[in-house]
C-alpha cells in the first residue's frame, strides 16, 4: 500500500478517515468513493488504518492524573518493561522555575495555570464566605504547589481505617510503604526509610523565632518529639519537609520525570479527561480533550483514577457513576448507582494568631522588595538562605483535652505574619501560630454544576458545622495563645495583632474564627474506602459494582489523617501500585508507638 501511487483525491480521503477514526476510537468506517478505488480495496485499506489507530491508542493501564499518587503508580507499573501505561494529566508538563524555590510557595497559589483555582460555595458556618480551594494542575499535582510539610499521620489514624473492615490498611500494613518511598536525611531506622525516591529533610531552625516557639511549647508543658513521623507524633519538634538540596521535591521530581524516558510509559499533558468509557460494567478506556481535539484511549487491563478529592468524584459522576438522582439532573446516563461519590468531604480548618515582633528578626525583610530579590539571588547561587525554607520549621500535635485519645490539633509556626498566599499580610516584623483542626466531624460534598467537563464542580466543606468542631476551635485557640505567652517569647512579643486581646470569650473566639478561618488545603474522603452504603471503593481500591476501574488518591481515605495529607497520599500510591500489579504485599511491620500517660492510666 505504501508504494501505491496516490492522487490528491486519495490523500484527502486518508485525512478524513484518520480524523474520524481518532474521534471514534478506531471504529471501522466504510466509504464508497466512485472512480477512486474499488469497494473491496477500500474496505481493506480502512481496516488497516483503523487497526493502526487502535494499536496506537491501546495500553495495559491508563492512569488519570499525574499527582501525588498517580505519578507513583505510573512509575511503579512501568518498572516492568512489558507493561504499557498511559498517563493523562490536565496540567502542563514543564516545571515552573519559581515552584522549585521552597520560599516561593505562594507563587502557584496566584496562578490558575498551575492550579485548578477552585472556590467553594458560600460556607454557611463561616459567615457565607467562599473559600479558595487551590489544587495542583501540573505533573506532580498538589505536591508541586503545596507547603512541602511531610507528616504521615498518627498510627491510630490507619488503625481506624482498618477498623472500617479494611484490615490491610492498618498502621502495620501501611508503615512498610511509607518506608519504601522515603530517603530520610537522618537515615533509616525501624520507622523511617533511607533509600527511597522521595527525599525528606529536617530544618535547622536558623531563625530565633522558630527556636523560641519550640522552647515555648516545652515551657507550656508539652512533650518534645524527636521524630513526629516515628515513635511519637504527640508533642513538638522540627517539621520534616519534602525539600532536597534547597529545592522542592515533588512526586514529579522524585518519580515521574526519571521514568519518562521509558519506552512503555506515555505521558500526555494538557489532556482533560471527559469521561471513562465502559463496556457494560467494565471500564475499557477514557475519552479526553487534547489541544481542542476529542480523543479516545483504551485500557486492556485497568483504568486508575488519581485525580484527587475534587476531580476524582467529578469524573466519576461525569462518567455515570454516583447518585442516580443527581446524575439524572444533568442528563447523564447511569452506569452505577453509588450515592457516596462526592460525599464525606473533609478538610483541616486553619486559623492564625499573629503577633507583632519587637526585634527585626522575622522573615519579613526577605519577603518583599529588595530583600526578596536578595533572597532569590542567594538561593540561585547557593540553594540556601531564607528562600530555601518552606517557612514551617516547627510543628506540634496536641490533644485539646485529656479525654481525647490522640492528637486532634496541629500547631504550626511561621517566623512571619502572613497568609499562605501572601495576601492580607502584616506589613512589618511579626510571627504567627497556626491552629489546625486535625479530625473534624463536619462533612461536606462535591457535586456537578453541569455535565460540561470544563466547568468546575460545586464544592462545600461545611466547616464548623458541628458543636464538636466549634469546641475544638475554642480550646485550640486558648492553648495556642498560652504557648505564645511563654517566657521564650518575652524578647519578641510586641502585642497580638490578630485577633487581639479584645477577643477572649468563647463567642468572641468563634465569631473571629468564622471571619478568618481558611482551608489548610487538605481535602479528602470523597471516594471513601469501605463496605458501608456510602463507600465508593473496596480495600483493593476497586470501585464497587464495576470491573477494571480503581481510585487511588486522597479521596479514598475513610477519614482524614492527623497530618498534612501529601505523605499519606504517596503511601496510597505505593500500596496501590502493588495491588494493581498483583505483587505480594510488603510484610506488615509491628513497632512500638507512644501512648500518653492519661491514656495508659485509663
Amino acid at each position: 500500500m505504501r508504494n501505491r501511487p496516490q492522487t490528491a483525491s486519495q490523500e484527502q480521503f486518508i485525512l478524513i478517515f484518520k480524523i474520524d477514526a481518532a474521534r471514534n476510537g478506531g471504529t471501522w468506517v466504510f466509504f464508497t468513493v466512485s472512480g477512486m478505488l474499488s469497494g473491496v480495496f477500500l474496505k481493506m485499506y480502512v481496516l488497516v488504518e483503523c487497526q493502526d489507530m487502535v494499536a496506537r491508542n491501546s495500553f495495559d493501564y491508563i492512569v488519570l492524573g499525574a499527582g501525588s499518587a498517580g505519578a507513583v503508580i505510573a512509575t511503579r507499573l512501568t518498572e516492568r518493561s512489558g507493561v504499557k501505561t498511559l498517563v493523562l494529566e490536565a496540567g502542563v508538563d514543564h516545571r515552573p522555575f519559581l515552584s522549585r524555590i521552597p520560599g516561593a510557595l505562594d507563587y502557584a497559589l496566584h496562578d490558575d495555570k498551575y492550579n485548578w483555582y477552585y472556590h467553594t460555595e458560600p460556607e454557611p458556618y463561616l459567615d457565607g464566605r467562599r473559600i479558595y480551594c487551590p489544587r495542583g494542575k501540573a505533573l506532580g499535582g498538589s505536591s508541586s504547589i503545596n507547603g512541602m510539610q511531610f507528616i504521615r499521620g498518627h498510627p491510630l489514624d490507619f488503625d481506624g481505617w482498618a477498623g472500617n473492615e479494611l484490615p490491610n490498611w492498618s498502621y502495620a500494613h501501611c508503615l512498610p510503604y511509607f518506608k519504601k518511598y522515603e530517603s530520610y536525611e537522618s537515615g533509616a531506622d525501624i520507622y523511617r526509610g533511607g533509600d527511597g525516591p522521595l527525599n525528606i529533610s529536617r530544618p535547622k531552625l536558623e531563625n530565633p523565632l522558630d527556636r523560641a516557639f519550640l522552647e515555648a511549647a516545652l515551657q507550656a508543658g508539652y512533650p518534645y518529639s524527636e521524630d513526629t513521623n516515628g515513635f511519637q507524633q504527640e508533642g513538638f519538634g522540627v517539621a520534616d519537609r519534602t525539600i532536597h538540596n534547597g529545592e522542592r521535591c515533588s512526586t514529579a521530581v522524585a518519580y515521574l520525570r526519571p521514568a519518562m524516558n521509558r519506552d512503555n510509559l506515555t505521558v500526555i499533558s494538557e489532556a482533560l479527561a471527559h469521561r471513562i468509557l465502559f463496556d457494560g460494567k467494565r471500564a475499557v478506556g477514557v475519552e479526553y480533550e487534547h489541544h481542542g481535539q476529542i480523543v479516545q484511549a483504551f485500557a486492556d487491563r485497568e483504568v486508575v483514577l488519581c485525580g484527587g478529592s475534587i476531580n476524582s468524584p467529578q469524573l466519576l459522576m461525569l462518567s455515570g457513576i454516583g447518585d442516580a438522582a443527581h446524575l439524572n439532573e444533568h442528563n447523564i446516563s447511569l452506569v452505577q448507582h453509588l450515592p457516596g461519590v462526592g460525599q464525606n468531604l473533609q478538610d483541616h480548618l486553619d486559623c492564625r494568631i499573629q503577633v507583632k515582633c519587637k526585634l527585626p528578626v522575622s522573615l519579613y525583610s526577605a519577603s518583599h522588595g529588595i530583600g526578596r530579590l536578595v533572597a532569590g539571588i542567594r538561593w540561585i547561587l547557593t540553594k540556601g538562605g531564607p528562600a530555601s525554607t518552606n517557612l514551617f520549621e516547627v510543628a506540634g500535635y496536641i490533644r485539646s483535652n485529656d479525654e481525647v485519645s490522640y492528637p486532634n490539633i496541629q500547631s504550626c509556626f511561621m517566623a512571619i505574619a502572613a497568609s499562605y498566599d501572601g495576601n492580607n499580610s502584616y506589613q512589618g516584623h511579626g510571627y504567627q501560630a497556626h491552629i489546625d483542626l486535625m479530625r473534624p466531624t463536619s462533612r461536606g460534598r462535591v457535586k456537578l454544576r453541569s455535565a460540561n467537563p470544563n466547568e468546575s464542580p460545586s464544592i462545600l466543606f461545611n466547616y464548623l458545622q458541628t458543636d464538636s468542631d466549634r469546641r475544638d476551635v475554642v480550646d485550640a485557640f486558648r492553648l495556642t495563645r498560652e504557648i505564645l505567652k511563654q517566657d521564650a517569647f518575652l524578647p519578641y512579643d510586641g502585642g497580638e495583632l490578630t485577633p487581639g486581646s479584645g477577643v477572649d470569650s468563647d463567642d468572641e473566639i468563634l465569631s473571629w474564627a468564622r471571619q478568618v478561618a481558611d482551608t489548610e488545603y487538605h481535602p479528602t474522603s470523597t471516594c471513601s474506602m469501605g463496605i458501608s452504603d456510602d463507600a465508593v471503593v473496596d480495600g483493593e481500591l476497586r470501585v464497587h459494582g464495576l470491573d477494571g476501574l480503581r481510585v487511588a488518591d486522597a479521596s479514598v481515605m475513610p477519614r482524614i489523617v492527623t497530618a498534612n495529607t501529601n505523605a499519606a497520599s504517596i503511601m496510597i500510591g505505593e500500596k496501590a501500585a502493588d495491588i494493581i500489579a498483583g505483587n505480594p504485599p510488603l510484610d506488615p511491620l509491628y513497632v512500638p508507638t507512644y501512648a500518653p500517660e492519661t491514656q495508659l492510666s485509663s
